[in-house]
C-alpha cells in the first residue's frame, strides 16, 4: 500500500525536525508539552491525520515559538519555513558551531592526508596485533596444557621406574637365594655321592659277623634299625635306646621305627658299648 504525505504533514515534519535540531525537542512528547497538546494529538498529526492537521495547530506553533516560523508558509506553503530573524540566527549558530576553517596550504594538506592514512594503517596494525595476541594466548594455553600432560607423564614414568627398581632389587634377592639354594643342593648331591661311594665300599668289603643288621634304602643310604641293636627289654636298655634316639634327626624316623645312617652309626655304637656304671 502506497503512502502519500500531504503538504500539511510535510510542513509539520519540517517544524518537528527544526525544533529537534535547535530547540532541544527530542521526542514527540517534548513537542506536545511545549505547546500544551496531548502526545496522541501530535502523533496523529505527524502521521497525516487531517483531523489534527488544522490551521489552529500551526497558529499555536507560531505562538509557542514566536519569531521562528513563517505562518504564511505553514498555512499556504508559500515562502520559507523560517522567518528572516530565525534564518540569521541559524547562520550565526552555524558559524559558532562550525567556524570557517582557514585555507590550508597544499603541503600541510598532504601531511594531514598522510597522517590520516598512517592513523588508518595504525588502526589496522592494532587490530592485527590484537588478533596475534589472542592467538598467542590460545597457543600459550595449549602449551600449558601440554606441559601439564608432560608433567603427569614424567610422574608416571618416575613411578614406573621406582617400581622397576624395586622389582629389580627383589629379583636380585631371589637370584642370590637361588644361588645359595643351588649351592646347598650341590652340597647335598655331593653328600649323596659320598654316601654311595661309602656304600659301594662297604658292599665290596667283607664285614665281621658282629655287625648289626643293616638295610640299604632306595637312595643308597645305609640304615640301622636301633631296636634290633639294643633290644626292647629292661629299663637300662630303654634308657640307652632313648639316648640313641636323641642323636637321630627327626627326618630319619620312618614308619614309627627310628633308623640311623652310617654317619651317626659310630656315635650310636659308641654309646652302646660304654661300660655301665655300678
Amino acid at each position: 500500500m502506497l503512502y502519500f504525505m500531504s503538504n500539511k504533514q510535510k510542513r509539520l515534519q519540517e517544524i518537528y525536525e527544526h525544533l529537534r535540531r535547535w530547540y532541544g525537542i527530542h521526542t514527540q512528547t517534548d513537542f506536545a508539552n511545549s505547546m500544551r497538546y496531548s502526545r496522541n494529538a501530535i502523533s496523529l498529526a505527524l502521521n497525516g491525520n487531517e483531523k489534527y492537521l488544522t490551521d489552529s495547530l500551526f497558529k499555536n506553533i507560531c505562538e509557542a515559538y514566536q519569531g521562528v516560523f513563517n505562518l504564511e508558509y505553514l498555512l499556504t506553503g508559500k515562502g520559507s519555513l523560517l522567518t528572516v530573524e530565525e534564518e540569521v540566527r541559524n547562520e550565526d549558530l552555524d558559524r559558532l558551531v562550525n567556524p570557517p576553517q582557514p585555507e590550508v596550504p597544499d603541503y600541510v594538506q598532504k601531511l594531514i592526508d598522510e597522517a590520516v592514512r598512517m592513523s588508518t594503517r595504525n588502526e589496522l596494525l592494532e587490530r592485527q596485533c590484537e588478533k596475534l595476541i589472542a592467538e598467542l594466548r590460545e597457543a600459550k594455553a595449549d602449551n600449558d596444557t601440554f606441559i601439564e600432560e608432560l608433567k603427569r607423564s614424567k610422574e608416571f614414568n618416575d613411578t614406573l621406574a621406582a617400581e622397576l627398581k624395586i622389582s629389580r632389587e627383589q629379583n636380585d634377592v631371589l637370584i642370590t637365594q637361588l644361588r645359595e639354594t643351588r649351592k646347598e643342593l650341590q652340597t647335598a648331591i655331593d653328600d649323596i655321592e659320598t654316601m654311595k661311594n661309602q656304600m659301594a665300599m662297604m658292599m665290596t668289603t667283607p664285614q665281621p659277623s658282629t655287625v648289626f643288621p643293616t638295610t640299604v634304602n632306595d637312595e643308597g643310604t645305609i640304615q640301622l634299625v636301633i631296636p634290633d641293636i639294643i633290644g626292647h627289654d629292661t629299663k637300662s636298655k630303654k634308657k640307652l635306646r632313648d639316648q640313641v634316639y636323641a642323636l637321630i634327626p627327626q627326618g630319619y624316623i620312618r614308619g614309627g621305627r627310628p633308623i640311623i645312617t652310617d654317619e651317626l652309626m659310630k656315635e650310636a655304637l659308641k654309646a652302646f658299648k660304654q661300660p655301665k656304671k655300678k
